[in-house]
């Protein structure tokens, strides 16, 4: 039996991020908002595709934007990447 494999996650400083992420990839696949240890977590299920994860870090790029001080932390296939708004 194969296990589940790991979502991909992003997690964000501030609610209002999380939903506008959220609001960009509603269709894509299925999602989940949640708080998480004062942060708020995207949590994206399915398959990982090249095309998948081009969106949501894509998504992930316009929800930051015009927002220097904002991040992200994108958990990916056990690796975990730093955005920051330009």
């Amino acid at each position: 039996m194969n296990p589940t494999p790991e979502p991909l996650r992003v997690r964000l400083g501030e609610e209002r991020h999380a939903v506008a992420l959220a609001h960009e990839l509603v269709g894509l696949a299925r999602l989940d908002v949640h708080s998480q240890d004062g942060a708020w977590e995207v949590t994206i299920q399915g398959a990982k595709s090249d095309s998948l994860v081009t969106r949501v870090l894509d998504a992930v790029r316009r929800t930051l934007a015009d927002q220097p001080a904002a991040s992200a932390q994108v958990f990916l296939d056990g690796h975990e990447y730093l955005m920051q708004g330009e």
